[in-house]
């Protein structure tokens, strides 16, 4: 068998190599949905991306006989290492064939990089932040891929593993199939109890208002997490670009806020499961793709809906206010997925030490459904 080499990606040969390597390494998982391709080259390129402006990242391809077999980046992430002092590195989209000389390769590759940096131990998948993509999918393989979060086949955890990886923390996924809910009906008694509660108010957003309430959202999104495992702050200029991916297939009435006397107290975001509208692409946008998007998200609808980000302000927790706050936002979701035809909703991730917010979702009720793992090792 012919030696693995492993090309770091400079070129945009390299990064369609990159590309090609992924869907080859999922060829055989039925559920996998790929990212567009687009997406992928402007996630590596400066000029698009403010996460390869900030931080230092490689991409690297595996390829035998010339063949693309594996991909990894390598991430160092400033604004972690400014916050935790713990000579942490990442790695992110992971992807191989079953073989163990190529996972050993691409490994072998990212731990020499972090090394140079000074760099003492390894952590991932992160593609490219946690704000992003996370953890790798150890549980739920038979599940539907859903927008935005990690699919993969049982050998990957098993090859990460037999290199002396292990496991940091896993991050959960719940789905709640809303014809068996009655929590907006229960909210609603809840509300009854608390005469104030009428001072506690929950408004979406609009096409035409989103670019003005984005910051916002991004500061009680930043304010909200800021003490949660491996959380770290998203800049106003990530931010802007996570919108302008996300605007033209987002509904911005489902992007929520609970306010208090006008102070905001906890935010909801709900999507549609656009990996429905991409199963059919293979990452093409061109020369229909858009248009078949599009008519999918906002005509059509999604089956699924994810919401990916419920969250309490800091001066907020633990407060009945606060409660009712996430309380209703979670109510709002569902009622609002239901009238868009939506038949589950996914809430993930969350960790598995947040057993608060864990407890209300399973409330809804939602059964736990995926797991995803973040390893790490020393290097």
């Amino acid at each position: 068998m012919s030696a693995i080499e492993v090309r770091e990606c400079r070129t945009p040969k390299d990064f369609t190599a990159f590309i090609e390597a992924g869907h080859r390494a999922q060829a055989d998982n039925p559920r996998w949905v790929a990212l567009l391709h687009k997406e992928i080259r402007e996630a590596f390129d400066k000029r698009h991306s403010p996460f390869m402006k900030e931080n230092h990242i490689k991409a690297f391809v595996a390829l035998r006989d010339g063949i693309p077999v594996g991909r990894i980046a390598g991430i160092v992430n400033k604004a972690h290492l400014d916050k935790y002092q713990d000579a942490t590195g990442h790695f992110g989209f992971i992807d191989a064939i079953d073989d163990a000389e190529v996972f050993g390769a691409l490994f072998g590759a990212v731990s020499e990089f972090l090394k140079a940096e000074g760099l003492k131990r390894l952590q991932g998948p992160f593609s490219l932040t946690i704000n992003h993509e996370s953890g790798l999918l150890v549980k739920g393989y038979d599940q539907p891929h859903v927008v935005r979060t990690n699919h993969a086949p049982p050998y990957y955890a098993a090859q990460i593993e037999a290199l002396g990886f292990r496991k940091s923390i896993d991050l959960l996924a719940c789905v709640c199939r809303l014809s068996e809910s009655d929590f907006p009906e229960r909210a609603a008694r809840l509300a009854k109890h608390f005469p104030d509660i009428a001072a506690l108010k929950t408004h979406g957003h609009s096409f035409f208002n989103l670019r003005q309430r984005f910051p916002q959202i991004l500061a009680l999104y930043n304010d909200a997490w800021q003490f949660n495992w491996g959380s770290t702050p998203v800049s106003q200029a990530e931010a802007r670009m996570i919108g302008n991916l996300t605007l033209p297939v987002s509904k911005p009435s489902w992007i929520r806020i609970a306010e208090w006397h006008g102070e905001p107290v906890a935010l909801l975001c709900q999507i549609p499961n656009v990996n429905e509208a991409l199963a059919d692409l293979k990452g093409q946008l061109l020369p229909f793709g858009w248009a078949k998007l599009l008519w999918h998200i906002h005509a059509r609808g999604t089956r699924m809906s994810r919401v990916p980000m419920i969250g309490v302000a800091r001066r907020w927790r633990g407060t009945r206010i606060g409660t009712l706050g996430v309380s209703l936002l979670l109510a709002d979701a569902i009622e609002t997925a239901r009238r868009a035809g939506v038949e589950e909703m996914e809430i993930s991730w969350m960790l598995e030490t947040n057993h608060a917010v864990l407890n209300l979702i399973r409330s809804l009720p939602a059964r736990d459904t995926r797991t995803f793992r973040i390893y790490e090792k020393p290097l």
